[in-house]
């Protein structure tokens, strides 16, 4: 051990640490966010918010169309 090392010596195995468990953190989110994918919540969310404008009404439609 030499003498500038100082208090150093766990300091890599900390900062992997940190990172392998950052890593299964992002790895975990998409798993989660890929199982929603395929039970197409998220497909089901847009249509169901998007379904106002889509009907019978067309000057709500326009006007939807025209606002954004």
């Amino acid at each position: 051990m030499c003498a500038r090392c100082g208090n150093t010596r766990g300091q890599a195995t900390v900062e992997y640490l940190i990172i392998g468990l950052a890593l299964m953190v992002v790895i975990a989110t998409l798993g989660l966010l890929a199982g929603r994918l395929g039970d197409g919540l998220f497909v089901s969310r847009a249509a169901d918010g998007a379904s106002h404008a889509v009907g019978g009404n067309i000057w709500g439609t326009v006007g939807d169309v025209l606002l954004y």
